[in-house]
């Protein structure tokens, strides 16, 4: 066998192994991790980068030691990704080799003293009080079919009401909606179960749908899943993401991700009073310090009201030139 054939057996053979891997890998992030199947790939997506990093350096994942995944922190960063995706990627990459310790397949652990990149905390974008009425309340968003009109509607007022991720939604079950009393069941992240009421225009909005459009498109392959296309298909998430921007682009003149309806449902709570555990339960959130992001929003709306109320030449109208400058 000559060299280059030696060369594409080894290249194979090495392909397998990392396939091998990120299938064990998978199934623990599944079974035993509790991942919904959208954030497992997401894992084993970034994951794969860094297998075939290793494997043109000649090393085994059970070999790795701390050099190895500096350098390839040190990749990304000549690549010039973002802080918040090196520090999803070493997430993945810590996560991996615990795996690999907790399996036996290895003793060390070579991220124990590994720190990710500082990230600067985002204050969530959100609509205010003013757009989320304009949104709700507006014209048809360049839907002339009543019954999508109807069906988008209550995709909206739910994410309004809710705060429920896009997975979340689009994987929402009839028999999970209890319009007499106003709740949900959702399974969030890591499987995990929550309650959340429904106020009344967003059960208006899902009674109407629930008795007028969608058993119009009900099929064999909807199942019990409550938001359907016209053809009787589940939405998927990329649909209902056009579906909300088309809406808010039309509405109140800007796109608008159903995420940004997330930060609007728990911004909006934190303003009325709601108290921050309560928050975190509502939002499914595994850790407060997740939740915390949003007092930031409260405490700058906070001061600039103060400012508003107390500072003279914030109060004054129209005043112009006069005194030192």
């Amino acid at each position: 066998m000559g060299e280059a054939d030696q060369g594409k057996k080894d290249q194979y053979v090495a392909h397998l192994a990392i396939e091998d891997s990120l299938c064990e890998f998978g199934l623990y992030l599944r079974a035993e991790r509790g991942l919904m199947e959208s954030s497992a790939r997401g894992y084993l997506h970034d994951l794969t980068s860094y297998l075939f990093f290793l494997n043109e350096r000649g090393v085994s994942p059970m070999e790795v030691d701390t050099e190895d995944v500096l350098a390839y922190l040190s990749l990304l960063h000549q690549r010039r990704v973002k802080p918040s995706t090196l520090s999803r990627r070493l997430t993945v990459i810590r996560l991996f080799h615990r795996y690999l310790v907790r399996e036996g397949k290895t003793k060390i652990d070579p991220t124990v003293h590994i720190t990710g990149p500082k990230l600067t905390q985002s204050v969530p974008v959100f609509l205010s009080h003013e757009e989320t009425v304009m949104l709700l309340n507006g014209g048809d968003g360049g839907s002339r079919d009543r019954l999508i009109r109807m069906r988008d509607a209550a995709i909206l007022e739910l994410f309004y009401a809710s705060g429920l991720r896009v997975g979340e939604l689009t994987s929402l079950r009839v028999d999970q909606v209890d319009l007499e009393t106003g709740f949900l069941r959702v399974l969030g992240k890591g499987g995990r179960e929550r309650i959340v009421p429904l106020g009344n225009p967003a059960r208006q909005a899902l009674n109407r749908y629930l008795k007028e459009g969608r058993h119009r498109w009900e099929r064999g392959a909807s199942g019990n899943l409550l938001f359907l296309s016209k053809r009787g298909l589940p939405l998927r998430k990329e649909t209902v993401i056009r579906i909300v921007q088309r809406y808010t682009l039309w509405r109140i003149g800007k796109k608008i991700s159903p995420h940004k309806l997330r930060h609007t449902f728990a911004t909006h709570l934190l303003f009325g009073g709601a108290d921050l555990r309560v928050i975190q339960e509502l939002l499914g959130h595994a850790r407060i310090t997740t939740t915390q992001r949003y007092t930031h929003i409260a405490r700058v709306s906070q001061l600039r009201n103060a400012y508003a109320r107390t500072h003279p030449r914030a109060r004054s109208e129209g005043s112009g030139g006069g005194g030192d400058r």
